[in-house]
């Protein structure tokens, strides 16, 4: 790593991270990112405060932002600073992260670890990521509301989103063991999910043409890593400007759970009832509101519609 110590980096630090172990962590490797940066570090707050510190941050030139957590705060980070930005170019920012989460996606494949904590906050190398969006039209009492969200590793609608939310409301036997082993309560919330799941029948838009499908899972990637040590070996890449859509439909809980085990040693194509897209554009218009996964966070949609920015963010190696 050569990134120098006159380099500012506004850093945002979660600490309820990792399931709360975020603090020990970040304090092993804190001195490692002040050697690498002149870090701003923020911590991360309900109440949204942070934002002005991003900001501020901004306003006085700062270009490299990096997420201390999970991939949650990178992508509350990334949504931030987009919006943020005003009229700076999107590749005139840099964004990178320290892994303190369960999960650490955005880091992976894992090129740097220091006590089994990933880091990707080389400059040196940098390279071009693309940004995706989400626009949904979100259900309300009063009707629905259009919201956007950026992501920038991965999305999904189906078992992996339900899954996704189970894992982040951890309660019983799922705490205990999210507490004791990350693989473990991945593993749990995903079959869980699966014995409980309910096909979502729907319509996929993919560049404008349009297919009847019952969503078992639909993964939409910039990364063929998901949640734990689950993998796709379909075509994917970072930078490519396209959406690597994954579908599973109308399976059984059988298939489902065949397809999870599947994924686990990296396998996705060549079996039934497994399809993938390369696409700008996706669209998903289902017959009652479903769940939506970007990037570990989750958000209830009426109808949702992907795509990918015009503009690339650098990103640390």
């Amino acid at each position: 790593m050569t990134g120098e110590s006159s380099t500012r980096a506004f850093v945002l630090f979660s600490s309820r991270a990792g399931g709360g172990g975020a603090a020990q962590k970040w304090s092993f490797v804190r001195p490692i990112v002040e050697r690498a940066f002149v870090p701003i570090v923020v911590e991360h707050d309900d109440a949204g405060l942070w934002r002005r510190a991003v900001c501020e941050a901004l306003e006085h030139g700062v270009a490299v932002f990096v997420a201390a957590g999970g991939d949650g705060t990178v992508n509350a980070l990334l949504n931030a600073v987009v919006g943020l930005r005003g009229s700076r170019a999107l590749d005139a920012l840099t964004l990178g992260a320290v892994g303190l989460g369960s999960s650490n996606d955005f880091h992976k494949p894992f090129h740097r670890l220091e006590r089994g904590i990933p880091l990707t906050i080389d400059l040196a190398a940098r390279r071009s990521r693309d940004v995706c969006r989400l626009h949904f039209m979100e259900s309300a009492n009063n009707g629905s509301l259009s919201r956007s969200r950026l992501f920038i590793v991965s999305a999904s609608v189906g078992i992996v989103a339900n899954a996704n939310a189970a894992f982040n409301d951890a309660a019983g036997l799922q705490s205990w063991l999210k507490s004791r082993s990350t693989s473990a309560a991945i593993l749990y919330a995903a079959t869980r999910t699966i014995l409980n799941h309910r096909n979502i029948v729907a319509r996929l838009t993919l560049d404008g043409l349009a297919h009847k499908a019952a969503i078992t899972n639909l993964s939409i990637l910039k990364t063929p890593f998901v949640s734990g040590s689950f993998r796709f070996d379909s075509p994917v890449a970072p930078d490519n400007g396209l959406l690597s859509v994954n579908l599973c439909d109308g399976m059984t809980r059988g298939e489902a759970l065949r397809t999870l085990f599947d994924l686990s040693h990296g396998r996705f194509l060549g079996r039934p009832k497994r399809r993938n897209w390369q696409v700008a554009s996706l669209a998903v218009d289902a017959t009652q509101p479903f769940a939506v996964e970007l990037d570990g966070e989750v958000v209830t949609a009426a109808r949702a519609e992907f795509s990918v920015l015009g503009e690339r963010i650098g990103v640390c190696g």
